[in-house]
Formats: C-alpha cells, sequence, structure tokens
C-alpha cells in the first residue's frame, strides 16, 4: 500500500516549563537527548550531533508494545525554537514538528506534534495501540520540566508547572 493512502494517526501535546525558551529549546531539540525524557526511545542517533539542522539524519530506537521500531527521519526545518522532521521505513511514515513558545523571560510553552502512518501487518492493530501511545507521548512531556530540574537544577522560580 502506498504509504500516503495509510490512515494518518496525529500525536498533539503541549507543556508549560518554567525556564527561559533558549534553554529548553536546546535541549528538545537535541534528539540526542530524546532517551532522557521519552519513556520508550532506548537509542536515538543523531549525525551530526547536537541541536537541529537542516539535514540532520536522526535514527530512533522506540521500544512499544513489545516490539521495537527503528525510524529514519531528516530534519526539514530548524531555527532557535522549532524543527520538523520526516521519514520512516516501509512500517512506518512518521512526521512531526516541535516548538518551544516564548512565554516570557522564565517561562515557555514545548508544543510536539506528531503524525504516524502505520503499515505492514501492524496496520489493523493501529486502532488498539494509537490510544496508548498517545498517553504515553503525552505523559513523557508532562514530565519534562522535572527532567529538566534534574538535569538542570532547580527551575528559576523554584517550580515547574505539571
Amino acid at each position: 500500500m502506498n504509504p500516503d493512502t495509510r490512515p494518518e494517526t496525529t500525536l498533539e501535546s503541549s507543556v508549560l516549563v518554567h525556564r527561559p525558551a533558549g534553554v529548553v529549546a536546546a535541549f528538545v531539540l537535541d534528539w540526542g537527548h530524546d532517551h532522557r525524557w521519552r519513556s520508550h526511545v532506548q537509542r536515538f542517533t543523531c549525525t551530526p550531533p547536537g541541536q537541529a539542522a537542516v539535514g540532520q539524519r536522526l535514527v530512533e530506537e522506540l521500544r512499544f508494545a513489545g516490539l521495537v521500531f527503528v525510524t529514519p527521519t531528516v530534519v526539514e526545518t530548524a531555527d532557535e525554537l522549532s524543527a520538523s522532521y520526516a521519514g520512516g521505513s516501509s512500517a512506518i511514515q512518521v512526521s512531526g514538528r516541535r516548538v518551544v513558545v516564548r512565554l516570557g523571560a522564565e517561562r515557555c510553552e514545548v508544543r510536539v506534534t506528531t503524525r504516524l502512518r502505520v503499515g505492514g501487518l501492524l496496520r489493523p492493530f493501529t486502532p488498539l495501540l494509537a490510544p496508548s501511545y498517545r498517553r504515553a507521548d503525552a505523559a513523557d512531556l508532562r514530565g519534562l520540566p522535572g527532567v529538566l530540574d534534574t538535569i538542570l537544577g532547580t527551575a528559576p522560580a523554584g517550580r515547574s508547572e505539571r
């Protein structure tokens, strides 16, 4: 089946973070950190390493529902506070965007959108798997402020909103 004719599942989540947008973007837009805040990511390879740049190649190894998914993607757009990517394999096509919205000097919102098109033998199971993956994805993003507090130290105002 042509990947463009597969049903699309869209995951959208956001979280408020009490840190400067540039600091948060430096972490969230460096996919090499994904294993630190996304519970199902086992490994993430970025070539070249570092914050998102157009043409950067990303290979995610993710374990979900007892299965391992290896998904190669390429960063298509990138700037200081956002990046979009697309790619996939014969089993799954993926695209998405991460945006950090500045809400003041010490506060921002992280918005993550992921679009999935599942094919092959997994396609019939998409309606069963998508809700669980959506919940896990949202929970990971809600946990991001705590991960940043652990890695970077206590938030500037001594709090993070979850």
